[in-house]
């Protein structure tokens, strides 16, 4: 990528195969036979959009998906982050935080906080997290 710009835009159904195909491309394999499904039902379900892609030269590079809730845990409705993904061949061109901050000027416009969870494991995701902003919030998760 050499001054390509990139341009964070709502995400849309047509953009739905283009999110399927970069996914298949981090992970190496189809996710699930419902992925598709999956993304679909951010588009269509949740109010209001909060879901981003990222181009470059009109091709879709990364995506960004999220929606509002927060109610089930006390706490009042938050943009929630749940998946995102940047094309391997764009990675360290910044399409990641630009995503990132685009979902957060949409959450601020809403009068929202954003939220996002990461493994604990996962220290490369949130390195990139803190570096966003984001600060460890009000949840702590338990399993058995």
């Amino acid at each position: 990528m050499t001054g390509a710009e990139v341009t964070i835009r709502k995400m849309t159904g047509d953009d739905v195969r283009y999110i399927v195909d970069i996914d298949r491309r981090i992970i190496g394999t189809d996710r699930a036979a419902s992925w598709p499904q999956t993304v679909s039902r951010y588009l269509e379900m949740y109010y209001p959009p909060l879901c981003q892609v990222a181009e470059v030269g009109g091709q879709v590079v990364g995506f960004i998906l999220g929606d509002v809730r927060g109610w089930e845990y006390g706490m009042p409705p938050g943009g929630w982050i749940d998946i995102m993904g940047v094309d391997p061949g764009f990675h360290r061109h910044g399409i990641g935080r630009k995503l990132t901050q685009a979902f957060v000027q949409e959450c601020r416009r809403l009068n929202m906080k954003t939220h996002i969870a990461v493994r604990r494991q996962d220290e490369g995701l949130q390195t990139f997290i803190r570096a966003a902003g984001f600060q460890p919030g009000q949840l702590i998760e338990f399993e058995i």
